[in-house]
């Protein structure tokens, strides 16, 4: 089988949504020969991936962004542009690899949201899209955990992306996938009702690949790892802190615009001694806070997935997980339910005290089997059995249309001929400038 991946992020050396890609890539190489295409950002990081790894069967295409995208990536909305200026680069070059070389499947696979078109149109191939989110908002009972900064960006999201969701564009691609990755129900939700009977929840963090370090013994210590950030929920980690039985300790590793006003809220809560705010810390290192922590905890009000919240079962730390969006489908992957405690969202003060019982009376660590405890095994099968099923798929209408194209060549013989659609700007090279 061979397969076209179009990864915008993808980075052996990086975290978040750029080792979700890579992970992707992997786990695709291991039934595929894949051919990737991904951003300028990781071109560094692939050719040093690439010296080091001479024997990777796997090609990694870098595809240019246009010269303006340089200053426009200084704001959020800026990024957005250059991303979706790259996607149309990033087809024109998909549909000149597909004419020296046909590929048996196309692959939409990193930054897939449902609210916009995928470049998986622009080839005659069977297609999988996903994993797809960008449906995930915050619980409407917990809004005040936002602070008054963040309620407004939630509120402009979510119009944004009901009326992105409706461009004409964005619902041809829903219906010409043959096969919908999802990564959590609340995307299931949004989408029409016919392009939701050939979808999985298949949430691609589940791929990122992990090491295992033993479990040191227990001290007593949380361990909080995330952007700090309105999204991500950490006023409800220090608030649940307070309340939570026995003397814990919180360390937190990240960083973000968050960071002076949750320093400032751990003081007025009387937490100084109880919490560490440590800025963000080499990839390398993680493995060793993971296995160090008691437990680790999640409270992302926003969450598609969760990076961390996979890393953290991959290393086989015990979780705390606001069950809620993607963090709740990655955490329900489990294969040691004793792991993981789920925490159901309700009023800001109920989740608090739901999150504050679930940190504290954690078992010794001798209960614990040694080893991560995030079933990426069952993952990869799935994954496989998507690209299975969307080519089945594609040749079952293949062979439909060749069908219903023979009793029309029977009953009007002048309409025999296809005229193949010419891409513009197609150009065949490895890199599009």
């Amino acid at each position: 089988m061979r397969v076209l991946m179009f990864a915008y992020a993808c980075d052996p050396y990086r975290g978040s949504e750029s080792a979700a890609g890579w992970g992707l890539s992997r786990a695709v190489a291991s039934f595929a020969d894949a051919v990737v295409l991904h951003g300028p950002d990781h071109r560094d990081n692939m050719r040093r991936w690439s010296a080091h790894h001479p024997e990777d069967p796997v090609q990694y295409v870098t595809v240019d962004e246009p010269s303006w995208c340089g200053v426009a990536n200084r704001s959020r909305i800026g990024r957005f542009l250059s991303y979706v200026a790259w996607m149309r680069r990033a087809g024109r070059v998909a549909v000149n690899l597909h004419r020296e070389r046909p590929f048996d499947a196309v692959h939409h696979a990193t930054y897939a949201t449902y609210w916009l078109p995928s470049p998986v149109r622009a080839l005659e191939a069977p297609s999988v899209w996903g994993p797809v989110g960008g449906a995930v908002s915050t619980p409407l009972r917990l809004w005040s955990a936002l602070g008054w900064r963040g309620l407004p960006t939630e509120i402009l999201d979510l119009v944004a992306v009901r009326v992105a969701s409706w461009l004409p564009a964005t619902r041809r691609t829903w219906r010409a996938a043959d096969v919908r990755l999802l990564l959590n129900p609340e995307t299931r939700r949004r989408l029409s009702s016919p392009s939701r009977e050939t979808t999985e929840i298949l949430n691609h963090v589940l791929f990122l690949e992990h090491e295992t370090l033993p479990r040191a013994p227990r001290r007593g210590e949380l361990l909080y790892l995330s952007p700090l950030e309105f999204r991500k929920g950490p006023r409800l980690a220090l608030l649940a802190l307070a309340r939570a039985p026995g003397n814990l300790r919180l360390r937190i590793v990240g960083d973000g615009p968050e960071r002076a006003r949750l320093e400032a809220l751990s003081r007025r809560l009387g937490l100084a001694e109880q919490v560490t705010f440590e800025g963000w810390v080499e990839l390398d290192a993680l493995p060793r806070l993971y296995a160090q922590a008691e437990a680790v905890v999640f409270t992302g009000l926003r969450e598609e997935g969760g990076a961390s919240l996979a890393e953290a079962m991959g290393c086989g730390a015990p979780v705390v997980v606001l069950a809620h969006g993607g963090a709740a489908t990655v955490a329900s992957c489990t294969t040691d339910p004793s792991r993981v405690r789920l925490v159901e969202p309700g009023s800001l003060n109920q989740t608090i005290d739901r999150l504050a019982g679930a940190m504290s009376g954690w078992p010794d660590d001798a209960v614990f089997a040694q080893g991560g405890h995030l079933d990426r095994a069952s993952a990869l099968r799935r994954l496989e059995s998507a690209f299975e099923a969307a080519i089945g798929r594609a040749g079952a209408q293949g062979r439909r249309d060749g069908a219903r194209g023979g009793l029309r060549d029977r009953s009007a013989s002048s309409r025999s001929t296809r005229v193949a659609r010419r891409p513009a700007g197609a150009s065949g090279d490895e890199t599009e400038n």
